[in-house]
């Protein structure tokens, strides 16, 4: 509904208004007959002149002519608002979920061993090296830190443990290199700072197990533990606005399924 000055609405001006011009408006015809007849008696030979319309006609034809025009003119910039907000609200969209999925796409490379069949212990067979990609660290607010085989050599090496995390003081999200001993070398931005602005950045982490059974389950020991099979995921959950528009802000959530099991424990000799 239109609104005007002094919260009065476009139904509230339109009766005021009429309330107050059609009284005039009813009283105007009977001013005219009384002027008509003097006319008339001042004699038959007096020109009469042609009735037009009156004062208080126009007034309200001019009156409705604006209220209508107010009323149009109102519309017409309610929708220009809406398809700005519309089109602000679709762009905030896509950055978001372009850094979601630039986000999901990496994490789901966590634990990759280029080396994995070595992990493997057979029947009767020597013991196997752990998975040295196999850590997922989520524990600091805010970022998430796990390892993949970039080279596929099996070995962890410099530049294989990788850290996406929120800049709380710019607002953006970086994804970080990292060498052995921590240091970072090589920092890759997800998000524009200068079009969106990262307000927080959320990893948890979850884990569902499944037991497997050995295929000599007498040998060795008497109660033999069989490995265990441990799917992850990690929730991550992102708010970000626009920084031309504070107003426009959204959250996006998505739950990401490592595709790297974390296997633990061994069949015995």
């Amino acid at each position: 509904m239109v609104r005007f000055v002094r919260g009065f609405t476009l139904v509230e001006v339109v009766t005021l208004f009429l309330v107050s011009a059609i009284p005039a408006a009813l009283a105007a015809p009977a001013r005219i007959d009384r002027s008509r007849a003097r006319r008339r008696s001042r004699g038959a030979g007096a020109a009469v002149r042609q009735r037009g319309s009156s004062l208080t006609e126009l007034m309200i034809a001019l009156a409705v002519g604006a209220i209508l025009l107010a009323g149009t003119l109102e519309l017409f910039g309610g929708h220009r608002q809406d398809e700005r907000d519309l089109a602000r609200a679709a762009r905030l969209d896509g950055e978001l979920r372009a850094a979601m999925d630039t986000i999901a796409r990496d994490l789901r490379r966590a634990s990759y061993w280029g080396d994995a069949a070595s992990g493997a212990r057979r029947p009767n067979g020597p013991q196997r090296p752990a998975n040295p990609f196999l850590a997922v660290d989520t524990g600091t607010p805010g970022e998430v830190t796990y390892r993949y085989d970039v080279d596929s050599d099996g070995v962890l090496g410099a530049g294989e443990t990788f850290r996406i995390r929120h800049d709380a003081g710019h607002g953006t999200i970086e994804l970080l290199r990292l060498d052995r001993d921590g240091s970072v070398s090589g920092r890759t931005p997800i998000t524009d700072g200068r079009v969106t602005v990262v307000s927080a950045l959320g990893f948890t982490r979850a884990e569902s197990g499944f037991a497997t059974t050995c295929p000599n389950p007498d040998a060795g020991v008497a109660a033999p533990t069989p490995p265990v099979i441990r799917a992850r995921e990690v929730t991550v959950t992102l708010t970000g606005r626009l920084r031309a528009d504070p107003a426009a802000a959204r959250t996006l959530t998505e739950s990401v399924r490592l595709r790297n099991d974390a296997i633990e424990g061994s069949c015995p000799s």
